[in-house]
């Protein structure tokens, strides 16, 4: 390959700070909401009326990138991942610094439909150029390093919007940030194209969607896009109601609850740097199962894990350190050991598909992804109120997200599966 090798570090540390920044972007969205209601920035009479135009703003936006999902992800096999990568950064990266200039709601959501065209949607292309950057047995780290990202940006947003800045100068700070690193990761990246990790990239097919779709055939990718909506309706549930299980069921004090809740939020970017980590280290050692043997263990114990913690007998309204620790622990240990899995899945993947194919067929594993999420807070609501109607709250909620987390046991067996189709399929 002509010209001079990029420089793998580089392109993997520019890629972590643009995740963090344009995710930083989505999560700021959270602690200002009312403040820009009090702003008359997001109209409405009655808190019912404000709250749905609040919420159309995060239903648009991630729709808007749930839908280009499929666009994205074949422009990017067609064309190049860093080109598209590169395109959409600077576009989420003008989103942002547009809303900071918002003087209406229309603007507003003008703004955040233009940060949307990036934002999910960017999600495969980046699954493929890690694919492209980083070697088969080193990209359980590479892919660790986007979720970690993602994981202290929510952190970050809350704090730096919520607490440090004003609203519109935090959004300037993450438009800019985004801009400028979308920029350092093309320049740094200059060289990586598709197949490079794998020295393929001279070999590399013009593409063909005819041709990438049988993919889709293959018994590892099903079993993994069989089990990601099973797999992630509870991580939507816990990211949205785990707070308020806590707090109602064990009478403990909101503020509690969020303490126990942000440790273990801590706790998920740790299991992704211990996953991937754990995962590479036997991948290189020549052991082809290592990563499904990983992400077997992580599930195994982090939904024993969770499952104690929801159904602990606690103290109710007990708040001392002694009371709260051990408790605290199980969910702390249920979200890191099950995030083990994460970085693996798209190690998996990007293990059996074809360079040329992955934007793809991470498109589809994207959209399902995402769907996962957004069900999960309302399948939650929707058992609970079923349960509500022969027991008690407590009890309803109890049996609500055991049944949830239970789908954990799904991806389970998946993962069984892939530990025996895997090693034949990998390329």
């Amino acid at each position: 390959m002509a010209g001079k090798a990029p420089k793998v570090r580089i392109v993997t540390f520019s890629l972590a700070l643009f995740v963090l920044f344009y995710f930083m972007g989505y999560y700021m969205l959270n602690p200002i909401l009312k403040t820009l209601h009090e702003e008359g920035l997001i109209p409405g009479k009655t808190e019912v009326e404000w709250r749905f135009n609040a919420g159309l703003i995060a239903t648009i936006l991630q729709g808007t990138g749930l839908v280009l999902s499929f666009v994205w992800g074949i422009l990017a096999d067609k064309i190049g991942r860093r080109q598209i990568l590169f395109l959409l950064g600077i576009t989420m990266g003008i989103g942002l610094l547009l809303v900071s200039t918002a003087r209406s709601y229309t603007e507003l959501l003008l703004y955040f439909v233009l940060f949307g065209l990036g934002y999910v949607g960017v999600g495969p292309v980046i699954y493929a150029f890690i694919s492209d950057a980083l070697p088969s047995q080193s990209r359980g780290k590479g892919y660790a390093a986007y979720y970690v990202s993602s994981v202290l940006a929510m952190i970050l947003g809350l704090i730096v919007a919520g607490v440090l800045l004003q609203w519109r100068t935090a959004y300037l700070v993450s438009g800019l940030a985004t801009f400028i690193f979308a920029v350092i990761l093309f320049i740094s990246s200059r060289g990586i194209t598709i197949g490079y990790s794998e020295k393929k990239a001279e070999e590399v097919k013009k593409y063909s969607l005819r041709e990438a779709l049988p993919s889709l055939k293959k018994k590892t990718v099903l079993l993994i896009l069989l089990m990601i909506i099973p797999w992630t309706i509870p991580w939507g549930m816990l990211s949205i109601w785990s707070i308020d299980y806590i707090s109602t069921k064990w009478g403990v004090p909101t503020g509690t609850a969020s303490l126990i809740i942000a440790a273990a939020t801590a706790s998920i970017a740790l299991g992704h740097i211990i996953g991937g980590t754990l995962s590479d280290r036997l991948v290189s050692r020549g052991d082809t199962s290592g990563r499904a043997k990983i992400s077997i263990i992580g599930v195994a114990v982090g939904y024993i894990a969770m499952l104690l913690m929801l159904i602990y007998p606690y103290p109710y309204g007990d708040t001392s350190i002694s009371a709260l620790f051990l408790p605290a622990l199980l969910a702390v240990g249920g979200m890191m050991f099950t995030t083990f899995a994460y970085p693996n899945i798209n190690s998996v993947l990007s293990d059996v598909i074809i360079p040329e194919h992955r934007g793809t067929i991470f498109a589809f594993y994207s959209v399902l992804n995402n769907l996962g999420w957004t069900l999960g807070p309302t399948v939650y609501t929707l058992l609970l109120s079923t349960f509500a109607n022969t027991m008690g709250q407590i009890q309803a909620m109890t049996s609500a997200a055991v049944l949830i987390v239970s789908l954990w046991l799904i991806a389970l067996l998946c993962w069984i599966g892939i530990y025996r189709s895997y090693p034949k399929e990998k390329l």
